[in-house]
Parts: structure tokens; sequence; C-alpha cells
């Protein structure tokens, strides 16, 4: 609460005056197992089967899937957060220089979001704090670097008014405790012995309670779950956008947040199966999209085996918006074969330049554009 009472209404004041009760987390590094109904555990074998299905056959098929599937994600993530920005804006905020001042564009936020998340799946050692610190760090190191660190030392909640925390929906386990509860989730965290998708959801939903850092607390948490992903294994090749489902429902998502918090663990797992499958089936209208599109394109090029407009067009499909320095790094060609593929690209339409500038040059694959814009467009859909 201000300090100031003169910075409340006069209103207010008797409403976010006196005593508040916050949480405190139970211990669950050590816990025994996580009970599912008979119905639910199905529907979790069920889920993990079919994440894993979907990661063999993009990963076989469709290479550059990885990649597109880390941006939808970031942006379904965001979007949770009330964060929306268009594709085309995102995949251009990737490669711009960041924008001077403090206020960044939802687009430049979103693309923190994609850092975060190559950072998180880069890594294949046990989860330690550390990372978790320094992921939330990756995604507020150009927005709002004083947040960023370490965890918080002061009191958050969700709901209510920003006044205090009278009122909210919950108020998070008092600062002291942080550390000491961040500790024990990791150590859960890291745990091989409690299956997969129930593991992963228990693990969020104990995350969000915590709720550790001032700000970012959904998207990096959310980023922990690809994390956990890659680790229990489920996907290897590929990545599955889970906020798109998550973002399907996301009334039922919060709820079963806080039904987490008053004990019940069932709801929060529910719905990470249903969301796996809403995002498994809007990923693989994505996936046929974009296959799609490559057949167009290699049919309209005639090239030599060995030229570079191969590589070009493989890495546009997971790159909706590239430069010449970011594809040289990726495809270990020379810059001016990638330049001379880009123009051969751009004189069939499948690429164009963001902007007419001569210096810092972005060209777009409007065809993967506009297939994650469909992609946004579903998981929007109620």
């Amino acid at each position: 609460m201000p300090r100031d009472d003169a910075l409340i209404p006069r209103s207010r004041r008797a409403q976010v005056s006196g005593d508040y009760e916050a949480t405190v987390t139970p211990l669950i590094a050590d816990r025994s197992s996580i009970p599912l109904s008979g119905s639910l555990a199905a529907d979790v074998a069920g889920a993990e089967a079919a994440i894993t299905r979907f990661d063999e056959r993009t990963g076989a098929n469709l290479a550059g899937f990885s990649v597109i599937a880390l941006r939808t994600e970031a942006a379904m993530s965001s979007q949770i957060e009330n964060l929306t920005a268009a594709a085309g804006s995102i995949a251009v905020a990737e490669h711009a220089p960041p924008s001077n001042g403090p206020h960044k564009s939802n687009a430049e936020l979103i693309a923190s979001n994609v850092a975060t998340l190559l950072a998180a799946l880069s890594r294949n050692s046990p989860l330690d704090t550390i990372e978790v610190i320094e992921l939330q760090r990756i995604l507020f190191e150009d927005s709002a670097p004083r947040l960023t660190g370490r965890f918080r030392n002061q009191q958050v909640w969700v709901g209510g008014s920003s006044y205090s925390p009278h009122g909210a929906v919950h108020v998070a386990p008092h600062h002291e405790r942080v550390p000491a509860a961040m500790t024990d989730l990791v150590a859960f965290a890291n745990r091989t012995d409690l299956g997969a998708l129930a593991h992963i959801a228990v693990t969020h939903a104990h995350f969000e309670t915590v709720h550790p850092f001032p700000d970012g607390n959904g998207r990096t948490g959310r980023v922990l779950i690809q994390r956990m992903l890659r680790s229990a294994g489920l996907t290897r090749r590929s990545s599955v956008p889970l906020s798109a489902g998550l973002l399907t429902e996301s009334t039922r998502y919060f709820d079963a947040l806080n039904r987490y918090r008053d004990g019940d663990v069932e709801p929060i797992i529910g719905t990470f199966v249903d969301a796996t499958f809403h995002s498994l089936n809007n990923a693989d209208q994505l996936v046929d999209t974009l296959s799609a599109a490559r057949l167009r394109w290699t049919d309209r090029v005639v090239a030599r085996s060995d030229s570079a407009v191969w590589p070009l067009l493989e890495y546009c499909i997971g790159h909706p918006a590239i430069t010449i320095k970011a594809a040289v790094t990726a495809l270990g060609v020379s810059e001016v074969a990638v330049s001379n593929a880009i123009d051969r690209l751009v004189s069939l339409g499948i690429l164009h330049q963001n902007s007419p500038a001569r210096r810092n040059r972005i060209w777009l694959v409007s065809d993967v554009l506009d297939a994650v814009e469909d992609f946004m467009d579903r998981a929007c859909r109620r």
C-alpha cells in the first residue's frame, strides 16, 4: 500500500487498511505422489502420447516448425497477459534495435518472451533458482531491468485493487518466504518419478502461487512449462505451443490455479490435458498450412541443387522475418550467396522487404505470417 494515504482515494482508505492474510505455501519437494482419478490418469497418458507423436511427426517432416512453434508460444503466453501484437510486428521486433525510452511496444515485449524461451530450451542441466531468476531477467532486461536479478522484495497479489492486497483473488506469500519456497519448488520440478504432464501442471500452479517476481510470473511460469516438457522427453525436436490451448479457455485456467491454492490439484491437471489437445489440433493445422506453403515455393523455384535458395527456403519456414546477417549465421554460407537467394525469393513473391530502408533491411515471409495469424485467431476462439 502507498505510504502516503493522500495517494489513495478517501472513499477507499477504509477498505485497504488493516491486516490481511498472505498465502503460506506447503513444502512439496518430497510429496509422495500426485493422486489422480482413474479417468484423469488415462487422459494424462493420452495427452502425453499425443505430444510425443506430434513431436516426432513434425520434427521429421517440417524441421522449421520447432522455431515457429516457439514464436507462437511466446505470442499466446503474452496474450494471456493481455499483451497482443500482429505476427509481423513481433517478427520485425526480433531483429530491430530496441526502441529508445522506457516504454516498449507489445511486439518488443513479446520478442523478449521468444528470447526467454530460446534460452530455457538451450539448457539441459537440472533446473535451479539461478536459472529461474535469469529467465525472468531475459524477459525484462530491455523493458524493466530494475525488476530483475533477484526474487521480489515486496508483497504482490492478483486481482483486487492496486492499492493493497485487501480483496485480492490471491495474495502471494510474504517476500521473506519466497527464497525457501522456490528452493523447495525447484527440487520438486527436478524429480523424475512423478510422471510428466501432471508433474508439470502442479509445478506450474505452485510457481504461480509463490509468484516469486514483482512482474512476469505468468510468462516466466509458462516458459518453465516448455523447459520441463523438454526435460521430460515429451518434446525433443519441436515444441508444443501449450499456451494456445490455455488461452482458448483462459477463465478455466485461472480458476484451476485458484483451486490448486485451495488444495485441489485435479483441475489444473485437467486444464493442461485439454489445453494439450486444443493446442495440438491448432498446431496440426499450422503444420499443414506451412507444409503446403513449402510445396508451393519449391514448385516455383528453379535453381541448382547447391544453390543457397534451397536452405533459405527451409529457413523461411521457421523465421517469418529474416535479415542477411541472421541468415548468414544460420546457414553458414556467404553474404553474397544469401543476398542473391533473397533477391531470387523476392522476385518470386515469397519474400518482401518490410520497408524501403537500405540499411538494417528486414524481409517478411507473407505465407508464414498469414499462417501464424490464423493460428493466433483460432487460439482466441472460445
